[in-house]
């Protein structure tokens, strides 16, 4: 099971680096629009040295900017952590230098949108397997652990910080394709990434124990909430956590393990205070 994870998980790495480089080379370059993350910073940087007669690829910009975020990355959470997000990042880099920016239409909100879409995707899936596409996502990843909130504003600074550069040099028309291609990766990536999405697990059980033990190392805490079934007159113990999707089936695991006749539901919720670890990585 491990292995056939694993290569699943090589595959989604894989289709994240074609699809970026199918968008960017294919599609934003052809509207002058940025893409969001660090792939845009390294488009900014290498419009601005192309200003200055310096031709520098797409490619090995993203290869400078990722690795001292991976040199971090490796000290702070281990090899586990960066070893399918450098092969995303690895395949990106390949497929960035060898897809031609070949124009396949010519109407730059086609291509904003179109592009947009695929690197939404790629980055959603690629999440969605438990691993990110380097980058900012490290950085935003080592603020949700340390500070164990959903720390997505890092993201929406930095994609401001490139519309604001691209904005002063190149003018504020310039912005408008890179604003909506940004919104439509995000837009994209949430809906590939349902596994951000927070949800409460309830395990109905009649061996609340045995769960509690399976749960104590788990990433978030639960509680145990005392009832009698209505119809049974049995008395009946609800276990609540409040998880992101991501992690459900690792719950559903553990409580089938611990009760094979546990009733589980879930349901979408919104955290709107508490000491809440939004954090799936």
């Amino acid at each position: 099971m491990t292995v056939r994870r694993n290569l699943i998980r090589v595959s989604i790495a894989l289709v994240f680096g074609l699809l970026s480089a199918v968008g960017v080379n294919m599609f934003l370059v052809h509207a002058n629009s940025y893409s969001s993350g660090l792939t845009g910073a390294s488009q900014l940087v290498q419009a601005l040295l192309k200003l200055a007669g310096i031709n520098v690829s797409l490619s090995l910009l993203v290869a400078i900017f990722n690795i001292p975020l991976f040199i971090f990355a490796w000290r702070v959470f281990g090899t586990h952590y960066i070893t399918f997000s450098g092969l995303a990042v690895l395949f990106n880099i390949i497929f960035l230098q060898i897809i031609p920016s070949y124009q396949l239409v010519t109407d730059p909100l086609t291509n904003t949108i179109v592009g947009g879409v695929l690197i939404g995707a790629g980055v959603g899936l690629c999440f969605n397997r438990g691993f990110t596409t380097g980058g900012i996502d490290i950085v935003t990843t080592y603020l949700q652990k340390k500070f164990h909130r959903n720390v997505g504003s890092i993201a929406n600074i930095i994609n401001g910080v490139i519309l604001l550069i691209t904005a002063l040099v190149f003018g504020p028309s310039r912005i408008v394709y890179s604003l909506i291609g940004m919104l439509i990766t995000n837009y994209t990536m949430d809906h590939f990434f349902s596994s951000q999405r927070d949800v409460i697990v309830s395990i109905y059980t009649k061996n609340p124990q045995a769960i509690a033990d399976q749960l104590k190392e788990f990433t978030h805490g639960a509680t145990m909430i005392k009832g009698t079934g209505v119809y049974t007159n049995q008395p009946t113990t609800v276990v609540q956590i409040v998880t992101p999707r991501g992690q459900f089936r690792h719950i559903r695991q553990l409580a089938l393990t611990a009760d094979p006749s546990s009733f589980i539901v879930v349901a979408r919720v919104d955290v709107e205070v508490g000491n809440y670890r939004h954090f799936t990585f």
